[in-house]
């Protein structure tokens, strides 16, 4: 090892090279070492690093054998040795033809890439160069021309008379789905292309009793069995189901949003168009029943099963009833199921009790697991907003501060305060507030110090607001926030925040959330009227409200007339 070092340092060349330094020696690109080495032509590396300094000079004494080698191997597939050919004779090859060439011995099979063959370039270019190969090729040529114009022409006779799917299944008036249960029953099959004959297709058509059976399977849903029938939908139908005349034949799973599915039931036309025949059911005359008058097939129903909206909102009217309480039911469009939730006046019952009654319901209970039984947020959120509602006056109050501290000295102040009736919707107070520090470069809303140059100090404005919130309950628009501030800047004027400062005067605290986000560099009485919307809002609860026949006073009167059906 030493002697091959100290004789390479003499020589000036390295005693180890890379695949690189031996592609330069052999004056190859670098790929055909690679290519030697696969193909055996060149040695594997005797050194870790690459090949001696020995067996790199008896490698590069071989280099016209390597290069030979390598060319004698080099390989390509059809479609790039068509080219190749095309390009040396100037004749129209096409993959296609190379093939047969190999198996005529012309051209040899060098090598194989992902069970593909790989021909010999070396053969291709000497076969541009023979005038017998030349002769060869373009005997092959004129053969596969032959045979494309033949299949081309049983082709455009083939489509001249038939059709394929989709078309073939319009001309019949039937679904692709109907054609291919049809073919699949062996009464058709389909020929070259997936077509199918025309000829066979109007036999088909001419089949009456398999058209009539074809139509009679066909499945549509409920909307359009009441269209067939001409007859109102839901109305009429939903007797017709609750009579017993017809079922689904199958149910489809729909998807109704992002994450709810609901089963469509599926009927026969056959089923349908059979009703027509009923004997003694008046169908003219439900056909003439106007929207909203009653259907003449209620006494074809001994005992209707109520549909689940109707089982749920009878149930809540019941739990109303007898528990004096206001009862919600809400349907959750997102889910599909629905909610029952209720005041707690004069204690109420407990969704142990409610659930219990629910299970002993005779209608309700077949859709026990499709109702949530008290615990909801929005029922909650209801309850609360009833207590503050009841607790007395109250008001909601807004401030809008100075923003935040550019040097960490000046103090956050109100500069803005608005107070609202909750009752009337009446403002009480809106006022602006000059800072004692300057607005300078805070952001404080758009507002600057020009445009509270003409407002009043805090101590001006703090008789005003004790004046409009002293006996009232305080709905704050920041929970905290705004209690911090007036308390803050009422000490710092050397005056007493008296009620302001008590905890009980306010209905939320610092760890409460906002009944409605409102940014602190909006109006001051824009967020009061926001939140106060909002706490009226929460105190209707959700969906159809169901009261009891007579109902103890509780001093709040809400009112809300919305309707959810499923």
């Amino acid at each position: 090892m030493n002697e091959e070092k100290a004789e390479a340092a003499q020589s000036g060349r390295p005693g180890v090279i890379n695949g690189a330094q031996l592609a330069s020696e052999l004056d190859v690109p670098p790929w055909m070492v690679t290519r030697g080495q696969e193909l055996g032509l060149i040695p594997p590396r005797d050194r870790a690093r690459g090949w001696s300094r020995a067996v790199a000079d008896q490698i590069t004494q071989k280099a016209q054998d390597i290069k030979e080698g390598i060319a004698d191997r080099e390989g390509l597939g059809s479609r790039r040795i068509a080219e190749l050919l095309a390009e040396l004779t100037g004749l129209a090859v096409e993959g296609e033809d190379v093939p047969p060439l190999a198996e005529r011995s012309v051209l040899r099979v060098v090598d194989e890439y992902k069970g593909w063959p790989l021909y010999s370039v070396k053969d291709a270019r000497a076969l541009g160069e023979s005038e017998e190969a030349r002769a060869v090729l373009s005997e092959l040529i004129t053969a596969r021309e032959a045979e494309q114009s033949r299949r081309e022409a049983e082709w455009q006779a083939w489509t001249a008379v038939s059709l394929p799917l989709g078309e073939a299944a319009a001309r019949l008036g039937w679904t692709v789905h109907e054609l291919e249960k049809v073919a699949g029953d062996g009464r058709i099959s389909a020929g070259k292309g997936g077509r199918y004959a025309v000829a066979d297709l109007d036999v088909l058509a001419a089949d009456d009793e398999l058209c009539e059976q074809v139509a009679g399977d066909r499945l549509i849903r409920a909307d359009e069995a009441a269209g067939l029938l001409e007859i109102r939908y839901p109305t009429d139908w939903q007797y017709v189901t609750d009579a017993g005349w017809v079922t689904p034949k199958t149910v489809k799973e729909v998807q109704v949003g992002r994450r709810r599915w609901i089963d469509v039931p599926l009927y026969a036309t056959r089923d349908v168009e059979a009703l027509r025949d009923l004997p003694g059911v008046p169908w003219e005359e439900v056909r003439a029943v106007r929207s909203g008058e009653p259907s003449p097939l209620r006494e074809y129903v001994s005992r209707r099963v109520p549909r689940r909206a109707e089982a749920v909102h009878g149930f809540a009217a019941g739990v109303a009833d007898r528990h004096h309480v206001e009862v919600w039911a809400y349907h959750d469009d997102r889910t599909g199921t629905w909610e029952l939730d209720w005041t707690h006046e004069q204690g109420g019952p407990t969704c142990e009790q409610v659930a219990a009654e629910l299970h002993a319901d005779e209608q309700a209970a077949r859709y026990s697991t499709d109702i949530r039984v008290g615990g909801t947020r929005w029922g909650q959120q209801a309850r609360w907003a009833r207590e503050v509602l009841a607790s007395g006056p109250a008001v909601v109050l807004c401030t809008r501060s100075s923003g935040t501290p550019t040097t960490g000295e000046e103090p956050i102040e109100v500069i803005e305060v608005a107070v609202v009736d909750v009752t009337t919707g009446k403002t009480l107070l809106d006022r602006r507030v000059r800072p004692t520090v300057p607005l300078g470069e805070r952001w404080a809303g758009g507002l600057t110090d020009e445009d509270l140059e003409g407002a009043s100090p805090w101590d001006r404005v703090l008789p005003r607001v004790r004046d409009v919130t002293r006996g009232r309950l305080i709905v704050p628009c920041h929970p905290g926030d705004d209690q911090k501030r007036l308390v803050a800047d009422t000490e710092r004027a050397g005056k007493r925040p008296m009620h302001l400062a008590a905890a009980d005067s306010w209905a939320l605290s610092d760890v409460d959330r906002p009944l409605k986000h409102v940014s602190d560099w909006g109006p001051a009485l824009a967020g009061c009227k926001y939140v106060r919307e909002e706490l009226l809002r929460r105190s209707r609860g959700r969906g159809r409200v169901h009261l009891p026949e007579q109902k103890p006073g509780s001093g709040v009167q809400v009112v809300h007339d919305q309707v959810v059906t499923g």
